[in-house]
């Protein structure tokens, strides 16, 4: 595990040590400048690797063979992703970030930012990325809580070597059956410009996606804007004890304009400023088998808004968490979000309408390797008192034990409760959201809560350079309902192990397989093992 050092300073309260450790830092600092000029980057030296190094084929024509089949992602692509360039001030929180940065790009295997020793006044950098195999001809079979899913796909995650992501795929999922194509391009026509093109074509309906994102990439990135616009039609499906109780259709358009500024950008808090509009429509009707009497109102709504964030650069580094031999990064400064929106009538809505979210995180280290990581929020529209509010809050714990082999206990809580929601608008506990033991929507209600706690025993390598193995044991705890805090307690609980195999290799880094026993019967009297497969962690 690994942390930035840029918050020792602002998180001394946590140790001692980090605090002794920032001191010298500072006063090293302050005798850099004391004695001459600050340090600049030198030379950059970027060094792209295919799947497998050199020194990774020499052990068969497999892997000689895998990599003449892929196309390296190109130099100068990685180059746009640095946060600094040959002449810049060296400042180490700068290659942090671009590490971290570098290792989010799914056609990344890996990322590694080294600064080598000092030399008359400069310091060389070098970056080292390895790639990750993108073409993905795929057959995907899944269940989750009981219910099965089918698809088929061919992506390149990295087309041509540019970090392009075209996609062809056809799914039966567990609500409807979706043929798409997907473009996505994490360069185009800058690096770090997000642009998306989604087209899909639904047994329900159908989805257009188009956008345009800049997002704030680093703690100095000055200014952010977003260009968005979804176009959707489909059939909701609403639950009660278990079963079906309405279906309607929905014709869904967003539509979002906005622009940030960050306010005095440095390396150590991001304090941004985001104005923008979001026109959001929604609108209801029968289907041609299901005419209901009672279906949710239209919204329209013109909002204008204004968002104020605070991030602070406080990350840890782990592997062996949720992607197996890959690392992640946790940010557990604080992470606080507020935004005021106001839809006027002059501008088409049916009444001025206002709209509020307030968000806050922040993460606790308890010592290296285990952590807490706490987050609680809160929305609502002001229509005539509170509409459709929403109190959110959870939090995740981790803890690295010191055994040969990498071993993690993981945790999770979630909890939401919602009054005068739109009619629309459930919350369930069931196969999907991580009650493990229970079928697909068996609980459902205005109000939810998921707790679980899983402890993951990693194999700590590949075998054959292809996968590497894991197990896990692990309890589900939840429940969903419309009544009251204690019906919600009436908690559904389910015990279980599983496998995993780690895929490093790939964009889909992981493949989990688990198996449930309930420990209560759900709405139908039903207590019997559950079997679940799919892509990703339960949680």
């Amino acid at each position: 595990m690994s942390r930035t050092p840029i918050r020792a300073a602002f998180t001394a309260r946590r140790s001692p040590r980090i605090a002794a450790v920032a001191l010298l830092c500072l006063l090293g600092a302050s005798r850099l400048h004391a004695d001459g000029p600050p340090l600049r980057i030198g030379t950059i030296r970027v060094q792209s690797l295919d799947v497998y190094s050199p020194a990774e084929e020499l052990r068969g024509g497999f892997y000689r063979l895998t990599d003449k089949l892929h196309i390296e992602t190109r130099p100068s692509l990685i180059r746009g992703f640095l946060l600094f360039k040959e002449g810049d001030p060296y400042i180490p929180e700068r290659l942090e970030e671009t590490e971290r940065n570098l290792r989010a790009l799914s056609f990344l295997k890996s990322a590694k930012v080294t600064a080598e020793a000092p030399h008359d006044g400069v310091v060389d950098v070098t970056v080292v990325t390895q790639d990750s195999w993108s073409l993905e001809p795929a057959s995907d079979a899944g269940m989750k809580g009981g219910v099965s899913t089918f698809g088929v796909s061919l992506t390149d995650t990295n087309l041509l070597g540019w970090g392009r992501q075209l996609g062809l795929s056809y799914d039966k999922g567990v609500t409807r059956n979706r043929a798409a194509i997907d473009y996505r391009d994490p360069a185009l026509p800058f690096p770090y410009w997000h642009t998306r093109l989604t087209w899909a074509q639904n047994s329900d309906g159908f989805e257009r996606t188009a956008g345009v994102i800049k997002p704030f990439y680093s703690f100095t990135t000055p200014s952010a804007f977003t260009f968005f616009f979804t176009n959707l039609r489909q059939h909701d499906t609403l639950y009660e004890a278990g079963r079906v109780s309405e279906i309607f259709a929905q014709h869904h358009q967003e539509a979002i304009a906005s622009y940030g500024v960050a306010l005095a950008p440095n390396d150590y808090t991001a304090n941004r400023l985001t104005f923008g509009y979001h026109l959001l429509f929604d609108s209801f009707g029968d289907t041609h088998r299901n005419p209901y009497d009672f279906l949710p109102g239209d919204r329209k709504f013109h909002y204008l808004f204004t968002r104020f964030d605070r991030i602070d650069n406080d990350f840890v580094t782990m592997d062996y968490v949720d992607r197996d031999m890959r690392l992640q990064d946790f940010n557990l400064g604080e992470q606080f979000s507020t935004e005021l929106a106001l839809s006027p009538r002059s501008f088409g809505s049916p009444s001025t309408t206002g709209l509020v979210r307030v968000s806050e995180a922040r993460g606790i280290l308890l010592r290296p390797g285990s952590f807490v990581l706490p987050q609680a929020g809160f929305e609502t529209r002001l229509d005539h008192g509170l509409q459709n509010g929403i109190v959110f809050a959870g939090a995740k714990y981790v803890h690295r034990f010191d055994t040969d082999r990498p071993q993690t206990l993981v945790g999770r809580i979630v909890v939401n409760s919602g009054w005068r929601l739109d009619h629309d608008v459930q919350f369930f506990a069931d196969g999907g959201n991580g009650l493990r033991g229970y079928r697909l929507h068996s609980f459902a209600g205005s109000r939810n809560i998921i707790m679980n706690l899983e402890d993951r025993l990693y194999l700590g390598r590949e075998l054959l350079q292809l996968v590497s193995p894991g197990v896990v044991a692990f309890v589900d705890s939840g429940n969903a309902t419309y009544g009251g805090f204690a019906r919600l307690m009436r908690l559904k609980t389910d015990i279980g192990i599983g496998l995993r195999l780690g895929l490093p290799r790939t964009p889909k880094n992981s493949l989990r397989f688990d198996v449930a026993l309930p420990l209560n019967r759900d709405a139908f009297g039903r207590r019997g093992v559950v079997v679940s497969f799919s892509s990703g962690q339960a949680f």
